[in-house]
């Protein structure tokens, strides 16, 4: 999507299938009681939104607009349009905006964990009501990539871990077609699993993901490959679409902000691999 089709008809459509699925038989806080009959351009749309520049390690952008309209239990939720896979190409979703660590000893972890959940289990509904209504999300967008399958791939063998279904699969298309070797994860156990059976040369790891976030498993992967994996350390790129401070990823060899922009994308990667596996 560009952002001149950011029509006040298409924003109308997907506040209103957020705020039913967000706030089901409930009136919505007057914060998100959007008076969309008064937008005429799709400048009025964007000026809704709050800018959210995120900056990539390398000094590079991710352009994020961002409007604040919370769910029925948590009132920091946001809609978020993301500069996705090429400049000017914006998707939708849903910014859980949940991130605040909490120490699993502490009081309030269990609460604070079942909410994270609730957040997710809203995020995966209001973005499949918006697919199913023509209102492009990551899952949309990635179409546009070519298909390439591992049979003709040849290079490093890269594991991609992510729940995010159109996140993962936009990051798979992408490295295939580079002529990488690719395979999946949708979970950190997953991941772990594939990890120790299959050795890939690189890791590409969602930070956000119920259960076990990225952090811990790439605890765990290092703690499962240090007996065996002597002088080769194998690099592990966290990424996230949160403003998640650095300290958090003190586990791995980098990490890139979500949605991905192809070009850095496949920059950080080949700036990660050995020099014998590129």
């Amino acid at each position: 999507m560009k952002l001149d089709e950011l029509t006040p008809e298409l924003f109308a459509k997907a506040l209103a299938l957020y705020l039913e699925r967000a706030y089901p038989g409930m009136q919505p806080p007057q914060k998100a009681r959007i008076d969309t009959s008064a937008l005429k351009t799709s400048a009025d749309v964007l000026a809704l939104f709050v800018a959210e520049p995120r900056p990539n390690p390398g000094g590079e952008t991710a352009h994020h607009h961002v409007l604040r309209l919370g769910n029925s239990r948590y009132p920091h939720m946001k809609v978020a349009l993301m500069e996705f896979l090429e400049p000017g190409e914006w998707m939708w979703a849903v910014d859980t905006h949940d991130r605040v660590p909490i120490a699993p000893d502490s009081p309030e972890y269990a609460k604070w964990r079942e909410l994270r959940l609730h957040n997710l289990r809203v995020k995966a509904e209001v973005e499949a009501a918006w697919r199913r209504n023509g209102i492009p999300t990551a899952r949309v967008v990635q179409r546009k990539l070519p298909l390439v399958g591992n049979e003709t791939c040849h290079g490093p063998l890269i594991l991609v871990v992510d729940d995010e279904l159109g996140m993962r699969t936009a990051a798979v298309k992408m490295l295939r077609a580079e002529g990488y070797r690719v395979i999946e994860a949708e979970s950190g156990m997953e991941a772990i699993e594939k990890f120790v059976h299959e050795r890939p040369d690189l890791v590409l790891m969602d930070y956000e993901m119920p259960g076990m976030d990225g952090d811990d498993a790439c605890r765990r992967m290092r703690e499962v490959a240090a007996p065996t994996e002597g002088d080769r350390r194998t690099p592990i790129l966290l990424c996230t679409a949160g403003m998640v401070p650095l300290q958090q990823f003190s586990m791995a060899d980098g990490f890139l902000v979500k949605p991905y922009q192809r070009t850095l994308l496949l920059s950080f990667v080949k700036h990660q691999l050995p020099s014998d596996k590129q």
